[in-house]
């Protein structure tokens, strides 16, 4: 059997949300209480994607401390578990406060300004083709902020 690679894909966050209700966060429930960011967007043409345009949402929950990330077997580390189901991908990644927060304040400061999108890219350790209903080890996820040209 022919053993995984990193796949690289790349797409532009469409929208995100990041909500905080004091009247949730009082109640406990977690879903509002302004530990979590999600980012959403479309993978166009991707090979690993059978070419097939396919949503993609990734949260990121704020834990308290540094989650332990397990390693693969030549050290990268797994942010986490993306699943790929009909034409969406999705996965919530548990990230610490500093990194939660320089999320947030990058979005909300580069997502609303005209000319400027954010560029994700995503390295999945899997073969191709990526079968659907399956998931993938997430090993990479870098963002940039990229200008019309």
């Amino acid at each position: 059997m022919e053993s995984s690679s990193i796949n690289l894909i790349n797409f532009s966050v469409n929208n995100w949300h990041h909500l905080y209700s004091l009247e949730q966060a009082i109640q406990k429930q977690q879903q509002a209480t302004g530990s979590t960011l999600t980012i959403q967007g479309t993978i166009r043409n991707a090979e690993l994607l059978a070419n097939q345009d396919t949503g993609v949402e990734i949260s990121f929950k704020k834990v308290t401390g540094i989650p332990e990330y397990e390693s693969t077997p030549t050290q990268s580390i797994i942010l986490g578990e993306i699943n790929r189901q009909d034409n969406k991908l999705n996965c919530t990644l548990l990230v610490d406060e500093t990194v939660f927060e320089e999320l947030r304040k990058n979005l909300m400061e580069y997502a609303d300004i005209d000319g400027i999108h954010i560029v994700v890219t995503l390295g999945i350790l899997i073969n191709k083709p990526w079968p659907v209903n399956t998931k993938a080890k997430l090993v990479k996820l870098d963002y940039a902020m990229k200008g019309d040209a």
